[in-house]
Formats: structure tokens, C-alpha cells, sequence
């Protein structure tokens, strides 16, 4: 596996920049890091007690929504982190899940865990939308 990681990796767009499968796994590692930090110190997302059976105020409701969504998104953020550099040692990463062709790497460089070049990633989510192009 180490001699997986230490190949150039290829496909990575117009080729700017060209990082080694280690450099890249180190890059992901980061991020996972950065955001379970951030998981953390957001700390447990726990219901109130019930107790008295105090009515809470509807703003207090919407920003607790806002906080399990916030989460949710954080959560799902790092499973798609620990899938792309599942890609990397497979040899897939920087290429598109659906169409397998390459990923620009502008697109690497915002988006680390894309799994979708720039159009596939626009039918998927006109797709989840319901709509057609």
C-alpha cells in the first residue's frame, strides 16, 4: 500500500499542480482532522430536559434545528473525506464516479472529496431536485 501512496497521481485536471498520492492523502488526512475538530468542539447535540415540561420559544427550536442540520452536514462532509481517500487507494481519485473522466483540479483544490466532475455533479443535483435539463 505504501508504494500506492508514494505514485504520482494523474488525471488532476489542466496539471498546475501535480502532488503525489501521499501529499494528497496527508491533504484529505487534514481536512478529516480540521473537521472533527470541529465536530468536537461543538460538542454533544443533546434534547433539553423535559423536566418541568417547559415550552421552549420557537427561536430557541429553529436554531437547535439549525444546529442538527449544521452537524449533519459536518458529519457528512467527513464520511465523503474518508470515501475519497478510500478513491485514492483504490486509484480513483480524481476521476469522476459517473463518467470516469478527469476532475479539474480547481475543482479538487475547493472541493477535496469530490466524487463528481463539474457536470456530473450539476445532473446529479438537478436530479435530487426533481428537475430536468
Amino acid at each position: 500500500m505504501d508504494g500506492l501512496l508514494l505514485q504520482s497521481v494523474e488525471g488532476l485536471g489542466d496539471g498546475t499542480m501535480a502532488q503525489t498520492s501521499g501529499e494528497i492523502w496527508e491533504w484529505l488526512q487534514e481536512e478529516k482532522e480540521a473537521l472533527t475538530h470541529d465536530i468536537l468542539a461543538e460538542g454533544p447535540l443533546c434534547q433539553p430536559a423535559v423536566g418541568g415540561l417547559q415550552e421552549t420559544e420557537a427561536s430557541e427550536e429553529n436554531w437547535r434545528e439549525l444546529e442538527w442540520r449544521h452537524r449533519g452536514q459536518l458529519e457528512a462532509r467527513l464520511r465523503d473525506l474518508k470515501d475519497a481517500q478510500n478513491r485514492l487507494l483504490e486509484g480513483a481519485y480524481g476521476r469522476c464516479a459517473d463518467c470516469g473522466a478527469a476532475i479539474d483540479s480547481r475543482r479538487l483544490g475547493a472541493v477535496p472529496e469530490a466524487a463528481l466532475c463539474i457536470t456530473c455533479q450539476r445532473v446529479s443535483e438537478s436530479e435530487a431536485a426533481g428537475c430536468t435539463l
